[in-house]
């Protein structure tokens, strides 16, 4: 089988109504994004009687979400590499059938990821960290070096690839942290974007000689100072579950587990 561009929102209205029935199984979260992604022609389908995927073209790699209602009905291509992520509540555990449907796909398990939450009121006191200092980026060029640093740091199937002309974007919105030692060295970089009043930590990565030098504890204080308006400032980041020192960072500076997770499964 093979993916078929959809070229119009009416198409994608008529693939939600025709596979979204109840009962079905899930994880389209691109409605809000639909329209966009079919303006820059990466939205595709590929569907059976009663499955379907829609596949968004990313950078060497498809995201795909998902319509199942029939764990019988397998629809599968070659050549290409993908990328499912389910959204799960914590506390009800992981979704075995949709698992098991996409491992039956060819799918493999690769990475967990938590998302916690924090109002300022509740975080602990900032910490200094000496021969550190964490700035706004303010050189196009910091921001550039920041989002290879990004790229090149995290699972690109789990993480949100930057592409390199967003660093003008990034730059005007005050949205990247760079953290630099006494000779202005760059030992690290944060992401962050304000959303609806939240201020989410979008990436946050330290060079590899610089790790376990409290770099990374230094740029989420950072983080969290430039969000801060009052003590009612709302913070949100999603972690990997498997990177223990980060977790371990985050809940030790006040920040709580929100009961939902994400598994990305990946067919390479």
């Amino acid at each position: 089988m093979k993916p078929t561009k959809i070229n119009t929102f009416e198409r994608y209205q008529e693939l939600v109504e025709l596979y979204g029935v109840k009962g079905c199984k899930s994880n389209d979260y691109i409605q809000r994004e639909a329209a966009d992604l079919i303006i820059h022609d990466v939205l595709y389908e590929l569907c059976g009687e009663k499955n379907a995927f829609l596949l968004v073209k990313k950078d060497g790699f498809w995201r795909v979400y998902y319509y199942i209602n029939d764990f019988e009905e397998k629809l599968t291509f070659e050549g290409e590499e993908l990328v499912a992520e389910i959204l799960f509540r914590g506390n009800l555990g992981e979704p075995t059938e949709e698992v098991s449907y996409l491992e039956s796909c060819g799918f493999k398990r690769n990475l967990v990821r938590d998302q916690y939450f924090a109002k300022y009121a509740s975080l602990t006191t900032p910490v200094l960290i000496t021969g550190l200092t964490v700035e706004i980026a303010t050189r196009i060029e910091d921001v550039k070096w920041a989002i290879s640093l990004f790229n090149t740091s995290f699972d690109k199937w789990s993480g949100d690839f930057i592409p390199i002309d967003m660093a003008e974007l990034l730059l005007q919105e005050n949205a990247v942290l760079i953290a630099k030692d006494i000779n202005g060295n760059c030992l690290g970089a944060l992401q962050l974007e304000n959303k609806m009043g939240v201020i989410w930590l979008n990436h946050v990565a330290v060079v590899e000689q610089a790790r376990g030098m409290g770099v990374g504890r230094g740029l989420v204080e950072a983080y969290i100072e430039q969000g801060h308006t009052d003590d009612n400032s709302r913070y949100m980041l999603w972690v990997q579950k498997q990177n223990m020192p980060a977790v371990n960072l985050y809940q030790k500076k006040g920040f709580t587990y929100m009961n939902k997770s994400t598994l990305s499964m990946i067919k390479l």
